[in-house]
């Protein structure tokens, strides 16, 4: 993917791609996911062939954007989101997110001056317990080692990623592993500055109580909220709940699948759910 380092200011340095002509979609990702794995997802290509113009990046903190030291806020990598699009000109977008990518979508309201027409919150809208925790062990795993130790990371991916009835099987769960295992390729993080920054950010935003019904209440465009029924992160009863503080909201429920169904469904049923949202904007 053809892409380039646009300084956003105080020596930050965010990788972006734009391709595609049409109305802007920018894609805010995941923790810990670099904006080339939206690739696996179907997405970019999706919208590209439906008329839109794709904006991908990598948060700070993310191969290849740098690492300023930590802490980070959601607000920070938000601000950042904000700088990418200036940048490119773009004063009117649609804002997808996914997972963590969810949290930076909404702060993009607070600190871009653009129109938002539409958002789309994919398996990233109320955070679980269970988020809360990982994150927690992430971090003091970071604060005693330096690092999280990659068994650690495999273990976490291998109980959120796939569905229950996957965990149910030895012989898939197998075959999981060494499928992610090996597409983990290499470190997606710049230095342990971004993993700790992002891992903050991520866990600040849960413990402060984010999204508030306030917030929530307070996203006057078009949205669109899709849930995995097996993802432990962000189990669907609460995200369907958060929704209904969204005036102009629909949900979706995509049953089967963990949090990573947005690359692991097989029908990519949140990628078609997505696109045609899109498009009805």
């Amino acid at each position: 993917m053809t892409g380039e380092m646009i300084d956003v200011g105080d020596d930050v340095q965010i990788w972006a791609s734009s391709r595609g002509n049409g109305p802007t979609v920018l894609l805010s990702a995941g923790l810990g996911m670099p904006a080339q794995t939206w690739t696996f997802t179907g997405l970019p290509d999706a919208l590209v062939d439906a008329g839109f113009r794709v904006i991908e990046y990598s948060a700070r903190g993310v191969v290849p954007s740098s690492a300023p030291p930590a802490p980070y806020s959601v607000h920070d990598i938000a601000a950042d989101a904000a700088e990418v699009l200036d940048r490119y000109g773009v004063d009117d977008a649609i804002i997808v997110g996914y997972s963590m990518g969810c949290y930076i979508s909404q702060a993009l309201l607070d600190v871009w001056g653009g129109t938002v027409r539409g958002l789309a919150m994919v398996a990233g809208l109320r955070s679980s317990t269970i988020g809360v925790v990982v994150n927690e062990m992430e971090l003091e795993l970071i604060e005693r080692l330096g690092h999280i130790p990659g068994s650690v990371s495999l273990f976490e991916q291998l109980m959120t990623t796939p569905s229950a009835a996957v965990l149910r099987d030895d012989t898939q769960v197998a075959n999981w592993r060494a499928m992610l295992d090996g597409a983990s390729g290499g470190d997606v993080w710049t230095s342990i500055d971004g993993q700790l920054g992002c891992t903050r950010a991520s866990y600040d935003w849960m413990r402060s109580g984010e999204p508030t019904v306030e917030r929530l209440e307070a996203i006057g465009c078009p949205t669109l909220v899709v849930s995995f029924g097996d993802d432990m992160f962000f189990p669907a009863p609460g995200s369907q709940e958060a929704a209904s503080h969204i005036p102009n909201a629909q949900w979706m429920l995509v049953d089967g699948v963990g949090h990573g169904g947005l690359i692991f469904d097989p029908e990519h049923r949140a990628t078609a759910a997505v696109t045609a949202f899109c498009r009805s904007l």
